[in-house]
């Protein structure tokens, strides 16, 4: 199985449990201590979509890619950008295979973690006091091919700390920078956010009704994730779902997914919902208290294709242009 779908199939499941474990989710609860250090200078990220083929078809924007190098290496690495990833994380096969090669690109390691290890992101070095390292994926590396793909780790919510984020989807571009671009600001509405236990938790009216979607850059493929309540309230008249399987942290799921006209407004901006899908499979009873929590489900960047997101984590407010 691609390794980026399998690190995506938990989400679900993962979402439902923030949901349930975090009743009083109403405050924004405390960040754990941010594992990358990111100067104070701006930074502007070119990103790259990685495609996957699930049973419904071939996904375009499966993954979002963050181009990532290391010291003492000329290979072009790639991290997927996940802020359904409280931290950053490091592969430990791809870790290994890079150490054996180009020993002085890795820092000191233990079985847990990598110790003083450094990134260099749009030619900016980031260091970290220490990065997780986890048993994800294969050892194999393809120094040959200057073009191969090679995805060595996860870029969670700390990388974001208390700067303020610009999704250009239309434009592949990332800006990370210390209050949002004016021109920007001046065109869009900021609405509060939560942020819980490190997730982002944006509001939406869906169905006329007031909710919440956590949003999830590892999750791309999904523009709405939810209940089968709201899914089937959605889904086109008379429309027939696209079912696929999926594995979820060892349980089998059943993704439905139904074509749907609806939309939702969220920031403001009225976004077009193509697809909803919900999986069977998921706990009743968590689902039931989720929709009793006031979630609507999940969101990631699907939804956001056309658009520029703003996230400002200081000031918890974020802003959408649709069309820009």
């Amino acid at each position: 199985m691609h390794l980026i779908s399998f690190l995506k199939r938990g989400l679900f499941i993962a979402f439902l449990m923030v949901a349930v474990s975090t009743s009083g989710y109403c405050q924004s609860t405390p960040q754990k201590a941010n594992q990358l250090n990111i100067p104070d200078s701006d930074l502007t990220i070119h990103f790259k979509w990685q495609g996957d083929t699930t049973a419904i078809g071939f996904e375009p924007y499966a993954v979002l890619l963050i181009p990532v190098k290391l010291p003492h290496c000329a290979k072009q690495f790639y991290m997927q950008f996940d802020l359904g990833a409280p931290q950053s994380v490091m592969y430990s096969g791809k870790i290994a295979a890079i150490h054996n090669k180009y020993p002085k690109s890795v820092g000191r390691q233990d079985s847990t973690k990598l110790i003083s290890q450094q990134l260099i992101i749009s030619n900016t070095t980031l260091s970290t006091a220490s990065i997780a390292i986890k048993a994800f994926g294969n050892n194999n590396i393809n120094w040959t091919d200057k073009n191969s793909v090679e995805v060595i780790g996860t870029i969670g919510v700390d990388f974001l700390q208390d700067k303020c984020i610009t999704f250009n989807y239309p434009k592949s571009t990332i800006y990370l920078t210390a209050q949002l671009p004016q021109a920007f600001e001046e065109k869009t509405t900021l609405t509060n956010f939560m942020l819980v236990q490190n997730s982002i938790l944006l509001p939406v009216t869906l169905q006329g009704k007031r909710t919440m979607l956590f949003f999830d850059t590892g999750s791309s493929a999904f523009e709405l994730l939810t209940s089968k309540q709201i899914c089937l309230s959605l889904a086109k008249p008379g429309t027939q779902p696209k079912q696929y399987e999926v594995s979820s942290w060892g349980r089998m799921l059943t993704a439905n997914v139904y074509a749907t006209n609806d939309s939702l407004i969220i920031a403001g901006q009225k976004l077009p919902i193509k697809r909803a899908t919900y999986m069977e499979g998921a706990s009743d009873s968590q689902a039931d208290r989720m929709m009793k929590l006031g979630m609507g489900g999940m969101t990631g960047n699907k939804l956001f294709i056309n658009s520029v997101l703003f996230i400002n984590m200081k000031a918890k407010k974020f802003g959408v242009i649709s069309n820009p």
